[in-house]
């Protein structure tokens, strides 16, 4: 009698914007677990539109840790001991297992721990290995989708939509908030590329399509539109 190797079944990931995808004609193609939206155009006029307006993509499949707990800075110090932990409303960019990780501080009780989905595994078993001694891990990664705004218009763009001041002097790059935009609660954090400015919004996943249409709109205003990940690829080389 011949054994049948069992194979796991892990299903493709879709991130909540991924009808409004489909709708606007993008090419889907699956990347580190999840469908993702490669391009809406070509590459180059994608990469025009990043350079010259403003683009905005989907960032949802981004690895998303949230850390509570009295001892806070104990904890982060322990797992990224050689990186200095943020001020409250300011983030800085780590590394584990030759992963970028950025941590963006909330409050002086909590972090939110940021990478590419490919580091989810290497980001959880780290976080794992401390829970519970003197703070305590969330995995957020499905919970929360994502948005990326970046261009010379992106500031404007966010201004639309946003109460934040979000005027380079009062919120330069690397500051992060628990802000409201388009009238949803949500977490901003200014991530410029070179001289781009460019921002990343999380919110809870149920609000994603929302967010997405209403960036939409403020994006068309700005003579900006959606571009794939090709593009933003192209982008930070």
């Amino acid at each position: 009698m011949t054994s049948k190797r069992q194979t796991e079944f892990i299903p493709i990931r879709r991130t909540a914007m991924h009808q409004k995808h489909l709708a606007l004609g993008a090419s889907l193609v699956e990347r580190d677990g999840w469908q993702q939206a490669s391009r809406f155009d070509s590459v180059e006029d994608e990469a025009k539109l990043l350079r010259d307006t403003v683009g905005i993509y989907d960032i949802s499949p981004k690895s998303k840790f949230g850390v509570k707990g009295d001892r806070l800075v104990q904890f982060i110090s322990e797992i990224f001991s050689e990186s200095t932990i943020p001020n409250v409303t300011e983030s800085n960019i780590t590394r584990i297992k030759d992963e970028k990780v950025t941590l963006c501080r909330l409050a002086e009780d909590e972090i939110l721990c940021l990478a590419a989905a490919r580091s989810q595994k290497a980001l959880a078993e780290a976080l794992k290995n401390k829970s519970g001694q003197c703070a305590h891990t969330l995995e957020l990664t499905s919970g929360l989708a994502g948005i990326g705004i970046v261009g010379p218009r992106a500031t404007r763009l966010l201004s639309m939509i946003s109460e934040l001041n979000t005027s380079d002097s009062d919120f330069t790059n690397l500051c992060c908030a628990q802000s409201k935009f388009a009238d949803i609660h949500g977490v901003v954090l200014r991530t410029d590329i070179g001289d781009l400015p460019g921002y990343q919004l999380y919110c809870g996943r149920e609000f994603g399509e929302y967010l997405w249409e209403a960036l939409m709109q403020a994006a068309d205003v700005c003579g900006g539109g959606p571009v794939g990940f090709e593009a933003c690829d192209a982008l930070t080389g």
